[in-house]
Formats: C-alpha cells, sequence, structure tokens
C-alpha cells in the first residue's frame, strides 16, 4: 500500500473535474506514441462487485499538470489514444467529489507512464480507497438492556459520524466511510444509550492501531483509506452506590483493503487532556488564557463575566472546549447536539473554524464568531451559556485546551454552578 499512501493523504481535498473528450485536442507534433489505457481496482471482499466502468478518466502532462485528453466514462476510453512523445499521469475516481463524510466508499487511482515514439506503452490506474468504513454493530445482550443508542466516532479533526440505533430500527448494523485527516492516530468513540427504564448510560473510547500495525507495517499506526473498522457495542456490569448497574463496552477491529481476515484495535477508557493532574503541566508562556474565577449563574447573570480571554504569539492552531456537568439532563443535551450539530462538547469540541459551531448558537439565538487557524487572539464567549445552563441545577465545568502553531499547549478549567 506505500505505493500509493501519499495520494490518499492528499486525497481529502481532491476536487472532481469536469469530465469531458477533449475535442480540441489535435496532434500536431511530428513525433507521437500512443497509450492503451485500463482502469483497475483495489476492494475489500464487501465491495468486490464494484465496477470501474463509470469512472472519470483523464490524461495529464507530468510537468504543468496540462490536461490533455479526457473521458466521461473508463468504458468510453478507445483502444489507444495517441500523443505526443513525453512523460504523463492518467488518474481516474469515483464519479463525484470525495467528501469528507459519506455513505459509500470512494476510489482513487493515478498511473505515470513515458510516451515513447511509434511504441505503445501500456497503462493500468489502480484505484484504492480513499476512505475507511467505520461500522457498528449491537450484541444481543446491548439490545435485550437498551431501547435506543447513539454513538459518534471522531478522527479529532471536527468530523463527527453520528449513529442512531433503535428497536424501531431493529438496531442494525450502520456503515459510513471516513476520508481521514492526515496522521490520524486514533478515532474517539462516544456511546449514549437509554435503558428500556428510561435511564441515560453514557461512555467514551479511544481506538488505535497499537495492535494492528504489527500485523500491518505499511500503515504504521495511522488510519488510512482502505481502512475498515467494525465497531461492537456491548453491555458490562458496574457497581455503584446504589448498586450493580449495566454499563457500556466496546470492542473493536479494523480489516484492510488488500488483506484477508482482521485484526484487534486496542481499545481505551477516553481519559480526558485535562484531568487536574495535567491541567497546566504543559501550560506554555506563549500562550495567554485568562478564564474568569469560578462563578454561581443564572439566567439574569451578565453574560460578559463570562468572557475569556486567548492570545497565542505564534498564532491559534486549535481552541478545545470540553464540558461535563453533575446533570444527567445537561450530558443528555450535550449527546443531542453531538447528533443534532456535529458539535460534541462531552468529548471536546474544536472552536477554530467550526462553522458547525457558529450555526448551533445562531440556532439559539446567540451570536457567535470563530476564530481563524493562525490568529494571535480570540476571546470566547462562555456567557452565551448562562441562559441555557440557567434552568439545570448542578455544577457544569468547561475545560479549554489552548494550542498555538508550534505545538505549545495552555489548559485551564471553569466551574459554573447553578442553584435552582
Amino acid at each position: 500500500m506505500k505505493i500509493f499512501r501519499n495520494i490518499l493523504v492528499s486525497a481529502c481535498v481532491l476536487l472532481g473535474w469536469t469530465s469531458c473528450v477533449n475535442e480540441e485536442f489535435s496532434m500536431t507534433e511530428t513525433r507521437q506514441g500512443s497509450i492503451s489505457l485500463s482502469v483497475d481496482k483495489v476492494a475489500p471482499n464487501a465491495t468486490r462487485a464494484v465496477e470501474t466502468a463509470a469512472y472519470p478518466v483523464a490524461i495529464y502532462t507530468l510537468e504543468g499538470d496540462e490536461e490533455k485528453v479526457s473521458y466521461e466514462r473508463a468504458d468510453q476510453v478507445p483502444m489507444t489514444i495517441k500523443l505526443p512523445v513525453g512523460k504523463y499521469y492518467a488518474e481516474a475516481h469515483t464519479p463525484g467529489e470525495l467528501k469528507k463524510i459519506m455513505d459509500v466508499p470512494y476510489y482513487i487511482g493515478r498511473d505515470e507512464f513515458e510516451i515513447l515514439q511509434n511504441i505503445n506503452t501500456v497503462s493500468t490506474v489502480t484505484c484504492r480507497m480513499a476512505n475507511g468504513g467505520v461500522t457498528v454493530k449491537y450484541t444481543d445482550a446491548f439490545k435485550h438492556v437498551f431501547e435506543k443508542c447513539d454513538v459518534t466516532v471522531d478522527d479529532g479533526s471536527q468530523s463527527v459520524i453520528i449513529y442512531q440505533a433503535s428497536e424501531e430500527n431493529g438496531f442494525e448494523p450502520i456503515t459510513h466511510y471516513l476520508c481521514y485527516a492526515e496522521k490520524t492516530n486514533a478515532l474517539y468513540v462516544n456511546v449514549v444509550a437509554i435503558t428500556r427504564e428510561g435511564y441515560n448510560s453514557s461512555m467514551k473510547f479511544t481506538l488505535t492501531k497499537k495492535e494492528a500495525y504489527e500485523h500491518y507495517d505499511d500503515d504504521k499506526e495511522y488510519f488510512v483509506g482502505g481502512d475498515c473498522v467494525v465497531i461492537n457495542c456491548d453491555t458490562i456490569k458496574l457497581q455503584s452506590t446504589e448498586g450493580s448497574i449495566t454499563g457500556i463496552t466496546i470492542s473493536a477491529n479494523v480489516s484492510f483493503e488488500e488483506n484477508e481476515g482482521s485484526v484487534d484495535l486496542d481499545v481505551e477508557d477516553f481519559i480526558p487532556e485535562d484531568e487536574d493532574d495535567n491541567v497546566g503541566g504543559s501550560d506554555s508562556e506563549a500562550i495567554t488564557l485568562n478564564l474568569p474565577e469560578n462563578m454561581v449563574v443564572s439566567a439574569t447573570t451578565d453574560p460578559s463575566l463570562g468572557d475569556t480571554y486567548i492570545a497565542a504569539e505564534h498564532g491559534i492552531k486549535s481552541i478545545k472546549v470540553k464540558m461535563s456537568s453533575t446533570s444527567d439532563a445537561m450530558m443528555g443535551s450535550l449527546s443531542d447536539l453531538a447528533v443534532q450539530w456535529g458539535v460534541d462538547f462531552a468529548a471536546g469540541a474544536e472552536v477554530v473554524d467550526n462553522q458547525n459551531m457558529v450555526a448551533l448558537f445562531g440556532e439559539l439565538g446567540q451570536t457567535l464568531a470563530v476564530p481563524s487557524e493562525g490568529d494571535l487572539e480570540y476571546t470566547f464567549p462562555i456567557g452565551n451559556f448562562f441562559t441555557l445552563l440557567s434552568v439545570l441545577s448542578g455544577e457544569h465545568t468547561f475545560t479549554l485546551t489552548i494550542t498555538d502553531m508550534e505545538g505549545n499547549t495552555k489548559n485551564g478549567k471553569l466551574v459554573l454552578t447553578v442553584n435552582n
């Protein structure tokens, strides 16, 4: 798979080209050759029936990326194509544009070749998956205990895949396809389920390829296109002050585009970066984070009291906002926001360039501007939450993690108490 990984890394920003035969292409050069071009693909067992006949195909000069000829479909490519002597590459891909999250796999391929005078060159464009499948399944024990369940899967780049299962849809397994961010070494899974008695149960997990890459070292520890992940939701007995309760656990495995079988992924309970023994541990003097003091708030509390000033000498790379609460209703609301808006405060929501967050607050009647990557300062208005929190008694904790463009970080925590 190493042959094609560089292409897949950049595939997330690939734009579909306009597919048409270049009728104006003319052969005025005297030194010519020809190419016999075919399109093939590598695919996992589940999608071997997919054909490449409908894939758009185009040929470009290797230097300058000048399009020389293109076809709307691979089955329209003639037996031979005449070209001037020179170096070229051919590309083919699934019809349409590659998106971050899709319901179908997306294939793309490229092959370089050289045209020699009076010689017919043979080239095959082998297409591989640019995204990876993520499937969520549920054990019989899980379906027996829980009436419905929401699962979100995040690769850490503001992309949240949402799975919703219930008795109404029979807890049928669902597969979505994710174009992984560059160097994605972990997937973050948040499971929120409601028991038949109406109680909420939630758990967060981290999936890594610590074990898997030992068997498949071409990919090392990173999730890439062609990785097909299966997450199995199950139950576990836990002890609490109220006695034995049913909790959630998961197992996961990954199969690969070119290999038979699968290997287990390493599953760990999610540990927030802002645990008490870590807060301030990586603080950088190059970053300013001025959080307000912990306070008691109500619907009439001045929102400006929640203004949180952030500055970074080297530019802001990331602002993660995580929320936790002693209120079950609050945690349930956070789960709803993740499902409906793709803004997962419970797992840690990215603020920088996050237009989903802008739209969410707009729907709630709040104006929110988000910073762009590289901005030197920003004020995050925690006061926007005061009215929303005022009806939910309990302690609501905000943890902010700031990262600058050089990788320096600073953490801070604010607790808002609501007494009703």
